[in-house]
């Protein structure tokens, strides 16, 4: 008990004399040193330590604030300026370059900035189906599995249908560069260039209907997927996923 009476005494009386010297030597080593009063027995060389390396610490601090140290702001700091493009002159045996800055296009503005969803922020919802890659290779990493919606910020509906058009796409062969690396060595069959309309489901487990029936009740055979059902038709007939 005198021992612990004894540490705890050194201690408070250390964070007096840094609380006159430095504030912000205080914060520092009350933080690091009060885990090591505790942990260390109390003996006299502990004291002495302490003491030089709270001396180290503090002319460490005071070296490093110093002005030389810093960085100047003139060079690191420098402000944007946007895309620069270097004229040569050449005046007799003059030669001058000179960097002009080029005005860059705006950048168009989404319709509904408002909204979360990057979809529904341009007003795309039920307006792209499979064979929009462009769209669809923008939420897929470079293996062809979709981004969580935390780093593409895409509602749960839209999520749903993208990863469906992905799917599709993969199965109809529009994303040939987004697939996992294969082994070195390996050699992959040749996989069946037909039935590519048959996107809903896989080629492998697709499989034909012998008997459809007569024409008036025929058996359909699905191709779309149902989730693409409300999409924009743009011509006369509606969208039959049926075939």
């Amino acid at each position: 008990m005198a021992g612990l009476c004894e540490t705890l005494f050194q201690y408070t009386v250390y964070c007096a004399y840094c609380r006159t010297d430095n504030k912000a030597i205080l914060k520092a080593e009350t933080r690091h040193t009060k885990p090591e009063v505790l942990l260390v027995s109390p003996l006299p060389t502990v004291a002495v330590n302490m003491a030089a390396r709270s001396l180290l610490r503090s002319a460490w601090t005071s070296v490093s604030t110093l002005q030389f140290w810093k960085r100047p702001s003139s060079l690191w700091n420098v402000p944007g300026r946007g895309i620069r493009q270097v004229v040569e002159k050449k005046e007799g045996n003059t030669t001058t370059l000179e960097g002009l800055s080029v005005e860059t296009a705006v950048s168009p503005q989404p319709p509904n900035p408002a909204a979360r969803c990057p979809i529904y922020r341009w007003n795309l919802q039920n307006k792209y189906n499979y064979t929009d890659v462009l769209l669809l290779s923008q939420f897929i990493r470079s293996d062809g599995g979709m981004l969580p919606r935390r780093i593409t910020g895409l509602c749960a509906q839209e999520h749903f249908k993208i990863a469906a058009c992905v799917q599709m796409a993969h199965r109809a062969g529009l994303l040939p560069d987004h697939r996992p690396r294969l082994p070195e060595g390996h050699v992959p069959k040749p996989k069946p260039q037909l039935n590519r309309y048959l996107t809903r489901w896989s080629v492998k487990t697709a499989r034909p209907i012998y008997k459809r029936g007569l024409k008036w009740c025929k058996i359909p055979m699905h191709v779309g997927h149902p989730c693409l059902m409300n999409n924009v038709q743009y011509g006369k007939k509606p969208l039959y996923i049926k075939h």
